[in-house]
């Protein structure tokens, strides 16, 4: 739960379902991740009047440091990339995401049109634990309950 009033990263869930077969991915262990909202800046500027800026939220770009301990990730991008060379639909994914809130109350929200790669398959060494990078983007954010 929140400690004093604050969140810290326990108190976040995410996860994963394939878009090609709604199941659920098994990530490994998650160690950081950082959900990005990207944006297209808006900016008319006329002549005979102050200038409006705004913006156009574009999707989310979200980064995951990962700990690994499973295939899974690295098996799907395999799969992935058979896919995409036999030219078969590459449907896109969800990602969920709970957060316990200070209050007691729980926060979910649902990432849609998620795509994945897995851009790092990280440094193996024999003393030290793989670190894996994966990311993904969706093209918006909903709240499921």
């Amino acid at each position: 739960m929140p400690l004093n009033g604050m969140n810290v990263g326990t108190d976040y869930t995410f996860l994963y379902y394939y878009g090609m077969t709604g199941a659920l991915v098994q990530m490994g262990d998650i160690q950081t991740i950082r959900i990005t909202g990207q944006k297209h800046d808006l900016a008319v500027r006329p002549y005979n009047n102050f200038p409006r800026y705004g913006y156009a939220p574009d999707g989310f770009k979200i980064d995951f440091t990962i700990t690994r301990n499973v295939s899974t990730l690295e098996d799907l991008m395999v799969t992935f990339a058979n896919n995409f060379q036999n030219g078969t639909l590459i449907r896109p994914g969800y990602l969920n995401e709970s957060t316990n809130n200070w209050d007691g109350t729980i926060s979910r929200y649902q990432y849609v049109n998620f795509v994945t790669f897995l851009t790092d398959h990280g440094d193996i060494s024999r003393e030290k634990i793989v670190t894996i990078k994966f990311e993904g983007m969706a093209s918006k954010k909903i709240q499921i309950a």
